[in-house]
């Protein structure tokens, strides 16, 4: 081996990169991104109702708030699970 093999040898020797962590973080990482989803289709849902007029705003809000409400829910769930 070579003094550079060595060297990376030791650096590494206590890392221990365990599979299900990376996918638990991976969960949480993709899980966040669902959360910003969300809150861009509140956005969008805010920026429609500024420009058009119609019955439907209403019921177009609360189905985007719950869409973040379940988001979060299931944010908060994978920490207590994960």
């Amino acid at each position: 081996m070579t003094p550079f093999d060595n060297f990376l040898q030791f650096l590494t020797q206590n890392w221990k990169l365990e599979a299900w962590l990376m996918a638990k973080l991976g969960v949480l990482l993709l899980l966040l991104l669902y959360i910003v989803f969300s809150l861009v289709v509140v956005k969008q849902i805010k920026l429609m109702s500024k420009t058009l007029n119609g019955l439907l705003e209403k019921q177009f809000m609360f189905g985007a708030k719950a869409l973040v409400g379940l988001a979060v829910v299931a944010f908060v769930l994978a920490l207590i699970i994960l």
